[in-house]
Formats: structure tokens, sequence, C-alpha cells
């Protein structure tokens, strides 16, 4: 029989910190650590305990002194700060998971030779990592029409059972999960801090709503800061994590376009939406048209993730007619007669974002078609 402790699995809803998963978590909180030198050490030393092991007798300094010359020094600081760290006190209380890579229920595929050595993360739905995912990402400087975009492309997606991931940055992210979140579905948010930072601090909110109906996922130890190093290293996690990329809106340099190239390296599916020559927001998800795939509609992404439509469940937050509040209003809008999305928004009075998830899920249903650019009640 397997023990639970050593899977690392839930027992009576708490994650479980066996002494490995312990020791890796206090690798990789020591001082000056950073993710490079953890992957050196866990080459060297696959088993944690072994590792911890190296640093204390301070034999570690060989293998990581190529990268840092500064090895012996430091390693004899990490040495004596084993005496006195003790992580999993923090870890215990925030109820955190510890995924060290090599073990069963690491959500990274073992071939990707970047993929952190640890990554914390902490949520009400470890179940996230087991369902199909897509990443969205795009610019933080976004159009309301890319919001709109991708908040929709969040709500289908999860309405599908779909885990939307993203960097929960301003813009794209964090219109891509807030869709999620309203179709109640689930998410992933990818930090480049410690789960105990919150940033930006204006999406306090969608953090906790992330927590609460996803998880959080950081392979940086608590108290770590923001800083710019850390977030293009941050965004390899997202691509690793994905099944497929999806750059909604994105400038010609920025995070997004650093996502979409670790897709292309990991052999992720990468699609782009499409945008106006003029609109400078869009000119880098342009560029990226002769590598990718063109989806101009949330079902184009589901075709690529391979789902028919008989697999898509239906939004888990409908209502017993399959209906939700926000379709009653659009079908209330439509009086019968074809109209457009902004003819919507302007009649139904809520967000283009919203009215175009509710466009999507009457789409779905057979309630409404597209077709010459109008939205036609059936």
């Amino acid at each position: 029989m397997t023990d639970p402790e050593a899977t690392g699995s839930r027992v009576n809803g708490s994650p479980q910190l066996d002494e490995r998963r312990l020791a890796a978590a206090t690798l990789a909180s020591l001082p000056r650590m950073g993710p490079a030198t953890m992957r050196r050490l866990f080459t060297r030393w696959p088993d944690p305990l072994a590792a911890v092991a190296a640093v204390r007798s301070q034999r570690a300094a060989d293998t990581i002194r190529e990268s840092r010359p500064d090895a012996t020094d430091l390693v004899r600081h990490w040495s004596a700060c084993l005496a006195t760290i003790n992580v999993g006190v923090m870890l215990r209380a925030r109820a955190t998971h510890v995924y060290v890579a090599g073990n069963d229920d690491y959500p990274i595929e073992v071939e990707l030779p970047d993929r952190p050595a640890v990554m914390f993360a902490e949520g009400a739905r470890p179940d996230a990592f087991d369902r199909p995912r897509v990443a969205v990402v795009g610019t933080r400087a976004a159009t309301p029409h890319g919001l709109a975009d991708a908040y929709e492309l969040g709500g289908v997606l999860a309405g599908a059972g779909v885990t939307v991931v993203s960097g929960l940055a301003i813009g794209i992210d964090g219109a891509a999960h807030q869709g999620a979140l309203d179709a109640g579905g689930n998410a992933i948010g990818v930090l480049a801090t410690g789960l105990d930072v919150i940033y930006p601090r204006r999406h306090g909110q969608l953090h906790e709503r992330v927590r609460g109906q996803g998880m959080l996922v950081s392979e940086y130890p608590f108290g770590t800061g923001p800083h710019p190093s850390r977030f293009p290293v941050r965004n390899r996690i997202i691509a690793g994590l994905a099944d497929v990329v999806v750059v909604v809106e994105a400038t010609a340099k920025g995070g997004a376009q650093i996502t979409a190239g670790y897709a292309i390296d990991y052999s992720r599916d990468l699609c782009v939406y499409p945008g106006s020559r003029r609109n400078p927001s869009a000119r880098g998800t342009n560029e990226l048209l002769r590598h990718a795939q063109v989806v101009v509609d949330p079902d184009d992404v589901l075709g690529v993730l391979g789902l028919t439509p008989g697999e898509r469940r239906a939004p888990q937050h409908a209502g017993p007619t399959g209906s939700t509040p926000e379709e009653h209003a659009v079908i209330r809008a439509l009086g019968g007669e074809p109209a457009t999305v902004d003819d919507l928004t302007s009649r139904t009075g809520f967000d283009p974002g919203r009215v175009a998830v509710a466009v999507a899920g009457l789409v779905r249903a057979g309630k409404i078609r597209r077709a010459n650019g109008l939205l036609w009640p059936m």
C-alpha cells in the first residue's frame, strides 16, 4: 500500500509535507539560491535529502562554482542557514503544496530542461492541474477589444472544463482570469513573487479569487518581491504548464512574446488572435502569425485543444435551463432581430466582455448564430 506522505497526496483536505518535499522547499528558500542554481543541485543530486546533505557538508560548492564565482562563501553561508531555517512552519500554516521535479504529481513534463526544480502552490483546487490547460497571455496595454476577447476566451474555456493559465498581470492576463472565474471555472496564476506577495497590488482581489477557484503557483520562496528579471523567467512556467498557448494581443516586445517563444521551444500549440496593422498593441501578435495558428473565435481554441463538442461541458454557474442571467438579457436585447455585439452591449448595459461570453454560450447552445457580421436569433 502506498504511503500518502511519500506521494504528497492530500489527506483530510490538507497537502502532505514529507521529508523530501520539506528538504526541497528548504533549499529553494535559502538566500540567493535562484532557479538556475536549484537545477544544478538537483541535476547532481536528484534526491532533495542528498542535495541538502551536500550543502550542509559544503560539497555543493564545486557543483555551482561554474555559475557562481562566490560558491565557497555562499555554500558556507547556506550550511549555517540550514541550522536555523524552518520553512515547514509557514508551509503548514498556509497549506502550501510543494511540487518537486521527478515526483509523480509534478505538473510539468520531465523533458523540459529548464523546468523549476521546485514549485510552491496554494489554492482550493489542486485538481486544476488535472484538466486540459490553456495559457492566455498578452499585453498590459490592451485595447478594450483585446480585453473583451481575453475575457470571452477565459469564460468559454472554463465553460468547457479547461483550466486557464496566466500570469495575473494587468491587461490580457487579468481579463482572461476574470472571464474564467466569472464562468465558474478553474484558473492557475503563475507568480514572479513569493506566494505571500501580491503583485500588482491592484489585483489583490483577483489573487484571492484565483486562490479560491484554482491555484497560485511560484518557484520563489515566501517573501520574494517583484523584480524585472523574474518576470521573463516566470513565463517559461506559464508555457510549460499549458497544453496550448494563446496570444490575444501583444506588442512587439514584452512578456507575451517571451511566453510565445517558450511555447515554440516546448512544442506547445501556439495560437494568436490577429489584429489591425494600425493597432500597436497587436503588432507583436501579428508578427507571430508565421509561427502560430490563427484563431478568431474561442471555439477555434477548443478545436486546437482537441475537444469535440460532446466533450465540452456546460459552465458550472449555468442555471437549470443552461442559461445565465447575461444570456437571458442578450436574448431579450435581440428582440427577435439580428444585431451586432456593439448593439447588444448598448442595449444590455453590460461591458463588452460579459456580452461576449454570453454570446459564446448562446452560440454553443444553438440559440443564436453568427452570420454576415451579425448575431441572429434561432
